[in-house]
């Protein structure tokens, strides 16, 4: 596969229309040069190539920033005012806007592959916030649209390999780093993965099979296990959204945070210490004293509440008392008394035949008569029939709370007027801490505004870790369940293979796929040694060290490394440069292994390297890797002495020109001249 041709319009850096002709690639000039300084559009041109393969669809390809949150297909398109400034260019946007037409973006591609010509194109129509997007490719006359296309480019490219072939230079050190990770994407881009396919269908059928004989009870069981399973795994996705949420929430108010507390750094003045801790130790003993009046509140004014909030009733109370006290005072009242309850007596030892009932009637008949004889005034309401004995204790009681109410009630008066003069003391401390600490007038007003947001934000970041720690247990207790249910299923179809006729059907299918799974493994094994073999060859042909003398690669394509007396090296010891190297040598040996004769695209290809090992890329790595190899440096990376190395195998020059940051034109020239 050869680029022929690239054209991109209003897409990233890129305002109107360019074009970049890769036809004059062959052996022995395989090399396109893109030039360009930092933030011209060297990058727009690495992401619209993979854009135009993956589109925009697909959410892995709308991860953006670090760390890494997906954006819906809208704000991938147009920007999330943030972290993104979208993909269709900002001033073809604004202009368009302003003239309320629609804004066409397009990224076009043409290659070769086979003596066979190939165009792919996918276009965007942006009016306001609506967007349209398509895709076709043409080949052989016909075209391929939409899904069809898709799929096209997916068969030509797999999304999964596109990091492989085009890729930031820096950013690949990742892959040395790798702790099996990529081994489903390295077993693909081998090509060793069809084995393992095969043996996975097998074992998928064995289980249908299984399933097929289930008894009824058995397969609701079943059934109900796979619910549970796929609700806690959607139950884990959506806990890990709002994870996601809160975090990248947390890191957004975490960067305001340090922002603000920068500034209200600036603000302070600087005052003396000793004004500011004259201040200080006058607010910590105002702040005692309010501590104690509201103690006091707190403690007083729960026993004190019911007599203070019903002094009134109280007073209605003693009158209705006094009332009854007065009744039952007189001395009519008292003869009455005493000689009613004399009455029984006296009945009974004057007419001893009478029974008790008897007694009890004459008794009552005449004390109602000795009652209206001597005319005692009786009371009514709630104290008529209340024993006086009892009256005059309540009575003591109300007269000392209609004393003590007055005194609570002036008490209270007191420790409020005390709380409400003391919190004016130390409002009246806090301005001048804040005059003190801010110095200009001026500032006082943003000082308090920065103050006030910067303890909104200290809630804020508060709750979000709060909030991380809930949802991230939510996540845990999910899994669980989910691992609970794996379970389940596990000895539900174990259970089954005992008992269904086609068990030993099941076995022969599993063996099968036991057999694939080893000549998988042989397979694997195999390969890994032809690509540790190429590693190690690559890794000499780019660089000499003295350290690493041999690179390993297991069988999840984890590497490790040796010196001479076959040491192991700690992965966390090498630089970063020297990971990019390794880096970069495996990826030769992927492709070289792999057999694919893919173009292969490098931003900022030379990054943290030394010089010495730059020479060695520049004449071993870049004219060997593929037979079209685009690289796009700066003047920085490759200045005239190295473009001298690499000259011999350049087919052409293009250089970014890029004024304002968001309108690159391209001119067919490069960034340095040679001497």
């Amino acid at each position: 596969m050869k680029f022929t041709r690239v054209v991109l319009e209003n897409v990233f850096a890129y305002d109107g229309e360019v074009e970049f002709d890769l036809s004059k690639t062959q052996p022995g000039r395989n090399i396109v040069l893109i030039w360009g300084r930092n933030g011209m559009g060297k990058t727009s041109f690495l992401n619209s190539v993979k854009l135009l393969f993956t589109g925009a669809n697909d959410s892995e390809t709308r991860k953006v920033g670090f760390p890494p949150s997906k954006l819906s297909f809208q704000q991938y398109i147009l920007g999330d005012g943030a972290r993104w400034t979208g993909i269709i260019n900002r001033a073809a946007r604004r202009r368009n806007v302003n003239l309320n037409q629609p804004v066409d973006a397009r990224i076009e591609i043409s290659w070769e592959n086979q003596n066979e010509s190939y165009t792919a194109k996918r276009w965007w129509t942006v009016h306001g916030d609506e967007v349209t997007e398509g895709v076709h490719v043409d080949r052989k006359g016909e075209r391929l649209a939409a899904a069809a296309a898709q799929d096209f480019l997916e068969e030509t490219l797999p999304s999964a390999f596109i990091k492989f072939f085009f890729f930031d230079g820096e950013e690949i050190k990742t892959i040395a780093e790798s702790s099996g990770s990529l081994q489903s994407d390295f077993d693909r881009l081998l090509q060793i993965t069809f084995v393992d396919d095969l043996a996975i269908e097998l074992e998928n059928l064995a289980k249908e099979r299984r399933q097929r004989g289930l008894e009824s009870q058995l397969r609701d069981r079943l059934d109900s296990a796979k619910n549970e399973l796929n609700k806690a795994a959607t139950a884990e996705l959506k806990a890990r959204e709002k994870l996601a949420e809160y975090s990248d929430q947390l890191d957004a108010d975490s960067i305001e945070l340090r922002r603000l507390q920068l500034r209200r750094t600036n603000l302070s003045s600087g005052a003396s210490e000793a004004q500011r801790e004259a201040l200080e130790t006058q607010r910590e003993k105002l702040s005692a004293q309010l501590e104690q009046v509201t103690e006091a509140i707190v403690n007083q004014l729960p026993a004190d509440i019911p007599v203070l909030a019903n002094m009134r009733l109280l007073k209605q109370a003693s009158s209705q008392v006094e009332a009854r006290l007065a009744a039952g005072g007189s001395a009519e009242a008292n003869f009455v008394r005493v000689v009613t309850a004399q009455l029984p007596e006296w009945v009974g030892e004057a007419s001893p035949d009478l029974a008790s009932k008897q007694v009890e009637l004459i008794s009552s008949h005449l004390s109602d008569r000795l009652h209206q004889s001597v005319a005692v005034v009786t009371t009514s309401g709630l104290f008529a029939k209340a024993d006086l004995v009892a009256m005059e204790r309540v009575r003591q009681a109300l007269e000392y709370w209609s004393v003590a109410g007055i005194e609570r009630r002036e008490s209270q008066a007191r420790l409020l007027l005390d709380a409400h003069r003391i919190k004016s003391d130390l409002q009246e401390v806090g301005e001048a801490l804040l005059h003190i600490e801010v110095g200009a007038q001026g500032n006082v007003e943003e000082f308090r505004k920065v103050a006030n947001r910067i303890a909104e934000l200290d809630q804020a970041v508060a709750y979000q870790n709060q909030q991380k720690g809930i949802w991230t247990n939510k996540i845990a207790e999910e899994k669980a369940k989910q691992i609970a249910s794996a379970a389940e299923i596990a000895q539900l179809e174990a259970n089954q293979d005992q008992a269904s006729q086609g068990a030993k059907d099941n076995r022969v299918l599993m063996q099968i796929a036991k057999a694939l799974n080893e000549i998988g493994e042989a397979l694997r094994g195999a390969t890994r040694s032809e690509l540790e073999e190429k590693l190690n060859d690559r890794f000499r042909r780019i660089i000499s060290h003295p350290l690493i003398f041999r690179i390993q690669v297991d069988d999840t394509y984890t590497l490790s490394y040796f010196d001479k007396s076959e040491k192991l090296i700690g992965r966390t010891s090498l630089s970063s440069g020297m990971k990019q190297l390794v880096a970069t040598a495996l990826l030769w040996a992927m492709k070289d292994s792999a057999g694919s004769e893919m173009p292969v695209i490098i931003d900022t290809p030379l990054g943290r390297i030394d010089r010495e090992n730059q020479d060695h890329l520049l004449r071993a790595y870049y004219p060997s890797l593929s037979h079209q190899v685009i690289i796009l440096p700066t003047n920085a990376e490759i200045d005239s002495r190295k473009r001298a190395i690499l000259e011999p195998h350049v087919a052409s020059h293009y250089r970014i020109v890029n004024e304002s940051g968001d309108a690159a034109r391209v001119e067919a020239d490069a960034l340095v001249e040679l001497p």
